[in-house]
């Protein structure tokens, strides 16, 4: 047979398979692979990673409860949600970025799957950090960054074209610098992580937040 020399082989894989894969990675190499990315980032692109988080944790706890009710198979760990979230890269690939004000269609898509895929690595290694004890320190540091951007928020609410006004619901509160930053403490942060003393020591030394105020939340599971 003519292709029979293609028997067993497999195809490429997709851009998307590739970067689903990320969540196969261990959580050092997860962590290098984050903190490398960080490293280049703005803090505005920080704060939607930040807004992009908090509309995944909404959605990853709206599927828990549809699950249960309905035993419907949703995502409902943060691994799982950028697996999906990797997959639609080969849909909305990305684009040329346009060199006008107001973003294309395919360019807003391209945007908003990269924030939510950027969200779901750093809710992926939070997750992992807390189920094996490990890494937390790296975890801490890691949030801290992304809480110090979040004095960028309010402007971003009122400028951006990535995201609907009930995605921007959780920091529309016409919040100053100090108050935009608790608020991403208590409503972003997964409430796993204030278990782990090495987070609480970043809120307080950081941002002035003491244990008492989170530890409270630890008993949630997102």
């Amino acid at each position: 047979m003519v292709f029979s020399w293609l028997k067993g082989k497999s195809a490429e894989p997709t851009r998307g398979e590739l970067f689903a894969r990320t969540f196969d990675l261990s959580l050092p190499d997860m962590l290098e692979m984050l903190t490398s990315r960080m490293a280049g980032e703005a803090p505005a692109d920080r704060g939607m990673v930040l807004i992009a988080f908090a509309n995944a944790r909404s959605e990853l706890k709206a599927s828990k409860s549809i699950n249960k009710k309905h035993a419907a198979d949703l995502p409902t760990t943060y691994a799982d949600h950028g697996r999906m979230v990797a997959r639609l890269f080969d849909k909305y690939p990305p684009t040329q970025q346009s060199d006008l004000e107001i973003p294309s269609a395919a360019e807003i898509k391209f945007r908003r799957l990269f924030h939510f895929f950027r969200a779901s690595v750093l809710g992926a290694i939070s997750e992992r950090a807390h189920a094996a004890n490990e890494e937390l320190q790296a975890v801490a540091n890691v949030w801290g960054e992304y809480i110090a951007s979040a004095g960028h928020l309010s402007s971003i609410v009122q400028h951006t074209r990535i995201w609907s006004e009930d995605e921007l619901a959780w920091f529309a509160g016409g919040f100053d610098e100090e108050e935009q930053i608790k608020n991403v403490l208590y409503t972003v942060v997964p409430d796993f992580l204030w278990q782990h003393s090495e987070m609480l020591k970043m809120a307080k030394d950081r941002f002035g937040v003491f244990a008492s105020f989170l530890k409270q939340r630890s008993a949630e599971p997102l």
